[in-house]
């Protein structure tokens, strides 16, 4: 099963809707620093099938795409819908600042 790349802007409008939720892989220490509204901390490190989230469709990102590509991987090799946010939120870096996100 192959997972699908999306921008920044898609994945906080599809992480609004009911059917998906959204894995910050990086370490915890990252999450704690700061994350998108609405993420879960879920370090690739740990990531295993995630049964409590089978009904869901997952979005994943990291700090500069490499690891959430990975459990991207991962998770669609498992069965999930998997939404990767290509190139990781330092990509998107200015777009952050203009929706007053602070990472």
């Amino acid at each position: 099963m192959e997972f699908t790349n999306i921008t920044l802007q898609e994945g906080i409008d599809r992480s609004k809707q009911d059917d998906h939720v959204m894995f910050d892989v990086r370490e915890p220490y990252r999450f704690k620093q700061g994350h998108l509204q609405g993420a879960l901390s879920m370090p690739y490190g740990v990531i295993k099938d995630q049964d409590a989230f089978r009904d869901k469709k997952i979005i994943v990102y990291c700090d500069f795409g490499g690891q959430s590509m990975l459990a991207a991987r991962h998770l669609a090799e498992q069965g999930y819908e998997v939404y990767n946010i290509v190139g990781g939120i330092y990509y998107y870096r200015g777009e952050l600042t203009s929706l007053g996100l602070k990472l």
